[in-house]
């Protein structure tokens, strides 16, 4: 058995022990290495309440010792914290975590180690964006992952965007051939986790093909090689593809079999997430009290300042000191109207927005006037690139500026998806953009939310 398909318990066990030798050496980057790699493991295993309760001790680590620990394995930490919310279903506090792995990421001086690492962060923030419905910049961040860095789990979810997001068999079918050739060349020597999670977009590839005989020989294999390893959320998705398939073809006993290996798995997969989903509640409350703690030394030790003066130049601050008060009410009276004039200001702009929101889908033919009055700078900004802009081309970009994605588009305005896909080209053309950028992020950077 090669080092990639060791049973994840056996890898947790190896860790641990090396966790404790990292302890009697005092090794701070070691101790949080073996605690990021135990995270590691358990997330994989469905187990995010483990997984983040070693994140959090290997953060706290790195708090203490900052001056000798590199960004590499930062960014690691902060993509592991990704993972594990990517796991507990809570996508945007993945997508924070992930975004910091990013940030020390590019900080990493080894060339072909951060062109990898930044690679595994696209990828995982292309399943986030997935998750949060924005298509275009997910399979956006993917193609910018393959271009670090060339690997089987990229291909993989590139030819699975054009079966499940975007069908398009033919494009599927060209990224699966390549993931092939990089099984068969073993470039980069894929592990059994990334050839389980290939075989499974295979068997998704026949299945929309109604050629479930194929279908269950690649989900067989996608099974075969996540029993090495163990990867509960992935098994999920292969009993349930295989429900499906026996299903389609007639197959009952089979499809009973596999039935009640997804509902163990998923009730037990649901309530790691629950634990998890508790135990980050505590995290942040957790940081909270700490940035509490911090504030109230800060007091403290502008108290006692206040003090040491008052004893030097009592007579002084003591004038001083009562105009201070005034000035601190004055303050608190002006805080507190700035406080109450923005509730009220921040309310009428939600309700304004959620009205342009219903106008949008209604597809209603002041959507564009409303559109100018709540958010005049965008078409301002837009017609400065470009004075030739039409009202359809304006129309367009709001509706991506308000973070509707082609399908909402094409769905509102009563065209066909790939219609949307042909206008947001020629709209690129007009703005002298790329086919690499993305327009939601384009717009958005126009203007100040």
């Amino acid at each position: 058995m090669g080092k990639n398909n060791i049973p994840r318990e056996k890898i947790i066990l190896w860790n641990k022990e090396m966790l404790e030798k990292m302890k009697k050496e005092n090794y701070a980057r070691g101790i949080i290495w073996a605690h990021i790699n135990i995270a590691n493991q358990y997330w994989n295993l469905g187990n995010a309440e483990e997984s983040i309760k070693n994140l959090n001790i290997a953060e706290s680590i790195w708090h203490k010792n900052e001056s000798e620990i590199d960004f590499f394995t930062i960014a690691k930490l902060y993509q592991e914290y990704s993972q594990a919310y990517y796991i507990l279903k809570l996508y945007d506090t993945g997508l924070k975590y992930n975004s910091k792995g990013g940030y020390y990421g590019n900080k990493i001086e080894d060339k072909d180690r951060k062109g990898k690492f930044l690679s595994y962060v696209y990828t995982l923030r292309a399943n986030l964006l997935y998750e949060k419905k924005d298509l275009d910049s997910a399979l956006y961040y993917l193609k910018q992952s393959s271009l670090l860095y060339e690997s089987l789990s990229t291909t993989s979810q590139i030819a699975n965007h054009y079966i499940e997001y975007q069908p398009s068999q033919h494009e599927a079918k060209t990224y699966l051939d390549q993931g092939v050739d990089i099984i068969s060349k073993n470039k980069h020597e894929p592990n059994s986790y990334q050839i389980s999670v290939f075989y499974y977009y295979y068997a998704q590839y026949f299945f929309k093909e109604k050629n479930y005989e194929k279908a269950i020989l690649y989900l067989d294999k996608a099974l075969e090689y996540n029993k090495k390893l163990t990867t509960i959320e992935h098994s999920k998705n292969i009993y349930k593809l295989l429900i499906e398939c026996y299903k389609n073809s007639g197959n009952v006993e089979k499809e009973k079999e596999y039935l009640e290996h997804y509902i163990k798995l998923k009730d037990s997969l649901e309530n790691s997430q629950t634990k998890g989903a508790e135990l980050s509640i505590k995290t942040i409350e957790k940081e909270k009290t700490e940035e509490n703690k911090t504030l109230k030394k800060k007091i403290l030790i502008y108290i006692s300042i206040v003090v040491s003066l008052g004893l030097i130049l009592l007579a002084y601050l003591y004038y001083q000191n009562n105009k201070k008060k005034k000035l601190i009410l004055e303050s608190k009276e002006i805080i507190s109207r700035k406080e109450d004039e923005t509730k009220i200001l921040e309310k009428r702009i939600s309700g304004v927005h959620e009205d342009l929101i219903q106008l949008a889908k209604n597809n209603d033919i002041s959507f564009l006037e409303k559109f100018h009055e709540v958010y005049p700078n965008v078409s301002q900004k837009l017609l400065a690139i470009n004075p030739d802009l039409t009202k359809d081309n304006l129309a367009f970009c709001a509706l991506i500026w308000l973070g509707f994605s082609s399908k909402d588009i094409a769905e509102f305005t009563f065209m066909q998806h790939r219609s949307v896909q042909i206008k947001k080209g020629r709209l690129r053309k007009k703005l002298n953009l790329g086919s690499d950028v993305d327009l939601y992020q384009f717009l958005k950077s126009l203007v100040d939310n």
